[in-house]
């Protein structure tokens, strides 16, 4: 039986001793499933959950005996990989992919292997299974030397239509459970893929994907999903759902209530974009009526200038409203903010903490409480931003790791920057990430 081993990329150069919680790989994990299921033996290595060094994978590598391996890249870890790639001495067949595949295949089709190296442009759980069963009847896009390009968009025979029907098998994802930070024990899951959404910092954006179509799980799919993994882990106690169209309009709310009424032993937390709330602000009580513990909010600037800049849908009127209904219904609040887009200003970093400030003033006379997440920007290959910093500069810095906001437990793993691209000194780009995490005392 063939051998296919799936890397989860490091994020790190060098083996860490951090104990941070880490999302599972669940792309991954679907690939792994329809491996499987065209008779190939197959394993997933996360080496982000288990601080493996860059050279230790290398050395893994090269010591086993497997007939492909598969890694996934990021913006972040690209010279990593790169390494990695290159580094293999075993005769073996290669698949790297990955959102910003799509931007870098061509860099990638100039790096120095010795194997054959098949670069997937889009979602991989049909096409690498076919390829490896040799049945592949997609011509590559393009080739150079042992290196082919192969496109999974809505015009190819291997992308997944309909989500709905793909499953998932969950023993490739191991020990998947982590521990959310009300203590539950928790497991996620993914009810959509593609974005209706276009933000200029983000490389899933519509705009970006237009070869692609926005598919959405049917309500008795991720019941049925919820089932399979009571069946697995009975002890779970909450869901988090991690894609930002699970609640993208009332008639959506409606249906996450049916869901979750079925299982009146779970909380769940999940993902919601302000305009999917502010027009039906009162259908938040029922969320709250279906056990939503907390909802995750991509506020980003304070800044109407900055949002506009950055396609950012949504007034700060509009965030306030949504805020405040969820807060007043008793579900907790986790506002994600970004410091540090290309131009920013002080004053606009001013107007982001006010904005936090206001959010985390309402939350203190409400049943819900409120948490901030704060990043520095960091330009991805191939968004709107990165492009237009490439056209302005000429250059991205290299990825490094900002020392400076490391000060929280449980976040190293978000404290990379591609160098800072505001109008403002470091030490107050720092000021403000730090002030505005320290706003609600949280650490996870």
């Amino acid at each position: 039986m063939k051998k296919f081993i799936l890397f989860n990329s490091p994020i790190f150069w060098d083996a860490t001793k951090e104990k941070e919680q880490y999302l599972s790989p669940l792309g991954l994990g679907y690939i792994a499933t329809y491996l499987e299921k065209a008779g190939i033996d197959v394993t997933i290595v996360d080496c982000v959950k288990e601080r493996k060094s860059v050279n230790d994978i290398v050395d893994f590598i090269n010591k086993t005996h497997t007939d492909y391996i598969g890694i996934n890249i990021f913006t972040q870890n690209y010279e990593m990989v790169k390494y990695i790639i290159e580094s293999i001495t075993i005769t073996c067949d290669c698949f790297i992919g990955g959102q910003v595949v799509k931007s870098i295949y061509l860099d990638i089709l100039r790096w120095n292997t010795q194997n054959r190296l098949n670069i997937i442009i889009g979602e991989g759980e049909f096409i690498i299974p076919a390829l490896v069963s040799g049945r592949c009847k997609q011509i590559p896009e393009q080739e150079n030397d042992q290196k082919v390009v192969y496109r999974v968009n809505k015009n190819s025979e291997y992308f997944p239509k309909d989500i709905s029907n793909i499953f998932l098998n969950r023993k490739y994802l191991g020990n998947e459970i982590i521990y959310n930070h009300y203590g539950e024990k928790e497991i996620a899951i993914i009810t959509s893929r593609g974005c209706a959404f276009d933000c200029a910092f983000c490389g899933g954006a519509k705009s970006l994907n237009k070869d692609i179509t926005t598919r959405i799980r049917t309500e008795e799919s991720v019941i049925t999903e919820i089932r399979e993994i009571l069946s697995a882990y009975p002890d779970i106690q909450s869901i988090r759902v991690l894609d930002d169209l699970f609640l993208r309009n009332g008639k959506s709310i409606d249906m996450t209530n049916n869901i979750f009424l079925k299982f009146p032993h779970l909380s769940w937390r999940g993902m919601v974009h302000v305009l999917s709330l502010a027009k039906d602000v009162e259908k938040v009580k029922k969320l709250r009526r279906g056990r939503c513990r907390e909802l995750f909010i991509g506020i980003e600037s304070g800044s109407e200038s900055v949002r506009r800049k950055i396609n950012k849908l949504g007034t700060i009127d509009d965030i306030i409203t949504v805020s405040k209904a969820i807060l007043e219904s008793g579900i907790d609040l986790k506002g994600y903010f970004i410091y540090g887009f290309p131009g920013e200003t002080k004053e606009d970093f001013q107007k982001t903490y006010e904005l936090a400030s206001k959010i985390k003033e309402i939350s203190t006379n409400t049943t819900g409480t409120f948490r901030t997440s704060v990043f520095q920007f960091r330009p991805y290959h191939g968004t709107q931003l990165y492009n237009e910093i490439v056209k302005s500069t000429g250059i991205i810095h290299e990825c490094e790791f900002n020392q400076s906001i490391s000060k929280f437990e449980g976040r190293s793993q978000f404290n990379f920057d591609f160098g800072n691209y505001s109008k403002e000194k470091d030490e107050i780009l720092n000021q403000y990430i730090i002030k505005t995490q320290e706003l609600t005392k949280e650490e996870k």
